[in-house]
């Protein structure tokens, strides 16, 4: 036997295609699960690395900041000495006539004391006289924020006390400076208080020590050191920063940002964060850069050590797992055997024969069930004739009607009997053919639209109007649903409509009728009202003023009688063109008496709409003069385009609707009619997709945009 032979798996026994694939099955698990359990753990390790770094960092960060706030409140304190002293600064400027060559600074110092020291700095940024003369002639304009700011406060009036900072120049000690403008801002006064005992009375505020000890707790740290924003080392200046690390700090304080770099072949890389505490208070910035450099290569250690781990016990399982399929598929091959020569015979459709008894328990479970399975096909074969016919009754006797046609052609295969009735075309005109065989070209073309839309959606609902052979129209809502095969690829479009004429037209009636049933109770509730104060009265005159109020009541009462009776007596009307001007005319006629100036700014443009459009204005004009109060003198209704869209603005100058009722507005409730009123009006406009939102200011009256689509509108030719 070759090892070509050997290999090749071709007229081999059953078991030993068992073997085998249990074998890859073994090692395709254990591959899986070791390689998953060694990702899961290595992202633990990284995730618990990562989240160690952020938690160190934000610790740093918070330390860094805490400790500022700490000096910021020591600083404080020393403000009230500096503001004083710049009593006797501004008294010897004073003396002197506003020209500070012949004042005495060095007197004033004296009597300030000898930790004071006195700057005047000109309009140009420059110290032109000082009683500390390492600082004399320091040009601020190096520093352009820090010039702008000098520049701004000697233009203002005022103390402008600054933090304790380090001297730019000379010695380098500590100093808290302070700034006044002269009265005349010409000229800059400044104060630097050197106090001998800064550093012991900060000393307990220093945040280098609790910033390494928060970094020693991280094991991946190599060094930390902090910078301050000229790049220098925060706590000794007089380091020579090397020229990588100058780089990288110049890219964090130009864009006052954290940076991370990674250094080549060191298996390390350098963290900067930029702790922002600049103070727009004060001139100076005391932000701070902290490096971080982190040791990269303790990760790839550690993650090695995983990996090695997980390689061991990888193979250790895969050798268990061979040796334990071997043993499985010797005890498997015998009685698999058997049972797959009697389920050939079945297949083959003989439904009588049954599955020979085995010797393994799970076998005999298996043998059990295909057993039973072969009884419950010969029952449901018989049952699956019943179960079609069935099915295309009920289909038949649905109150909806359904239809299916093929994807590819658009030729129907199925027709129910409603569809008859609602489409007025018998099955036997529909089936095998499509849309433009059944029906005009126009309607054709509408029907092939919705198929695509099913067909590019896999689900269209929508709704439109039919008419029937004898013209009446009619609206159905509709859903067509798209029905793949097995492999996924468009087979049927199945499609379900029902005739909404009847319901859509009872929605209206009975949504006219409630609102105006509410308002005419409303109208009557203000004449009882007016019938009853009258009784009080005693004065013909006094009297016959309470009844003229119940005049305008009692008219609006009749017009909104006539205009549901014009309704009854057109039954259920469709959508049709109207006049928008005409249409809010009409709704001014069902008001009752009032002061208010109504006033409809829109050319000659119909709308198509509900019939109801008269009722959707009527409320918009009831709802102001209800509840405008009396700030309400006018109302305006205007219009304009915007894109391909209408927009119809109504407004008024009432109180406006509060914030906490404008998301309720439209909402169907009990309470006040607005709130039926408005709801009445959202349902009449959406009955043609017209919409309606108001976004007025309370306290500055309402403001409904009713927004009409393309299509819905056009000018009155």
């Amino acid at each position: 036997m070759t090892d070509k032979d050997f290999f090749s798996l071709k007229d081999r026994s059953f078991s030993l295609y068992l073997l085998v694939a249990m074998v890859v099955l073994i090692i395709i698990v254990i591959g899986l699960v070791a390689v998953n359990d060694y990702n899961n753990t290595k992202s633990m390790f990284e995730r618990n690395s990562r989240h160690l770094q952020r938690q160190t960092e934000e610790n740093i960060i918070a330390t860094v900041k805490l400790t500022d706030v700490s000096y910021t409140l020591y600083d404080d304190t020393l403000n009230d000495l500096m503001r004083e002293g710049f009593d006797g600064v501004l008294s010897e400027y004073e003396r002197s006539g506003g020209i500070p060559s012949r004042m005495n600074l060095s007197d004033v110092k004296h009597k300030l004391g000898e930790q004071f020291d006195v700057y005047i700095i000109n309009e140009s940024g420059i110290i032109e006289f000082t009683t500390y003369e390492p600082e004399l002639g320091l040009d601020f304009k190096t520093d352009p924020d820090f010039f702008a700011y000098l520049t701004k406060i000697r233009n203002s009036d005022g103390f402008f006390p600054d933090r304790i900072v380090d001297e730019q120049m000379g010695s380098g000690n500590a100093r808290k400076y302070a700034y006044m403008p002269t009265p005349d801002h010409r000229y800059l006064l400044e104060l630097g208080l050197a106090k001998t005992s800064f550093p012991g009375q900060r000393s307990s505020l220093q945040y280098k020590k609790a910033v390494e000890h928060i970094a020693s707790s991280n094991p991946y740290i190599d060094r930390v050191r902090i910078f301050n924003v000229v790049g220098k080392l925060a706590d000794n200046t007089s380091v020579t920063i090397d020229d990588a690390t100058r780089v990288s700090l110049e890219t964090v304080i130009r864009q006052r940002g954290d940076l991370t770099v990674t250094e080549p072949g060191s298996g390390r890389s350098v963290r900067y964060l930029f702790i922002d505490l600049k103070n727009e208070q004060y001139g100076s910035d005391l932000s701070r850069i902290v490096e971080i450099t982190y040791n990269d290569a303790e990760h790839e250690k550690v993650a090695m050590g995983h990996g090695q781990f997980h390689l061991v016990v990888a193979i250790l399982a895969l050798i268990i797992g061979i040796c334990a399929a071997f043993i499985l598929s010797w005890y498997l091959s015998k009685p698999i055997a058997g049972i797959v020569r009697d389920v050939d015979r079945i297949s083959d459709g003989d439904l009588e024969w049954k599955i020979s008894p085995t010797h393994v328990a799970e076998f005999q479970g298996l043998e059990q069930s295909i057993n039973t399975m072969v009884v419950s096909l010969k029952t449901a074969l018989g049952h699956v004739q019943d179960e079609k016919a069935f099915q295309q009754e009920m289909i038949n006797h649905l109150p909806v009607a359904v239809f299916v046609k093929n994807s590819d052609d658009g030729k129907y295969i199925f027709w129910n009997t409603m569809s008859e009735k609602m489409f007025e075309r018998v099955a036997a005109d529909v089936i095998g053919k499509s849309a433009r065989e059944v029906y005009s070209e126009s309607t054709a073309r509408i029907v092939e639209e919705e198929d695509h839309a099913a067909l590019t959606g896999r689900i269209h609902k929508y709704n439109k109007k039919i008419s029937s052979i004898t013209g009446d129209e009619r609206i159905i809502h509709a859903i067509k649903v798209l029905i793949p095969d097995s492999s996924g690829k468009p087979r049927y479009i199945l499609g379900m409509a029902e005739d909404l004429t009847e319901q859509t037209a009872s929605l209206k009636l009975d949504l006219l009728y409630s609102i105006t049933r509410s308002d005419i109770l409303d109208q009557l509730s203000i004449i009882m009202n007016s019938l009853e104060r009258a009784q009080l009265k005693s004065t013909e005159g006094a009297m016959q003023a309470f009844f003229d109020n119940t005049i305008g009541s009692v008219e609006s009462i009749r017009n909104q009688i006539g205009f549901i009776r014009m309704f009854q007596d057109m039954g259920i009307v469709s959508p049709k063109w109207q006049h928008a001007v005409s249409s809010f005319e009409y709704a001014l006629t069902l008001l009752p008496a009032h002061h208010v100036d109504i006033c409809a700014d829109i050319d000659n443009v119909e709308l198509y709409a509900d019939p109801l459009l008269p009722r959707v204005f009527f409320n918009l004009l009831e709802n102001s003069l209800r509840h405008g109060g009396h700030p309400l003198t006018e109302i305006r209704l205007s219009a304009h385009l915007s894109g391909t869209a209408l927009h119809l603005t109504y407004t008024d100058n009432g109180i406006g609707i509060p914030l906490e009722q404008k998301q309720k507005i439209f909402e169907y409730r009990q309470g006040s009619g607005t709130g039926m009123g408005l709801f009445l009006v959202r349902e009449i406009l959406g009955f043609t997709g017209i919409t309606i939102t108001e976004d007025g200011e309370p306290g500055k009256g309402v403001r409904f945009e009713i927004i009409v689509p393309e299509g819905k509108f056009r000018e009155d030719g």
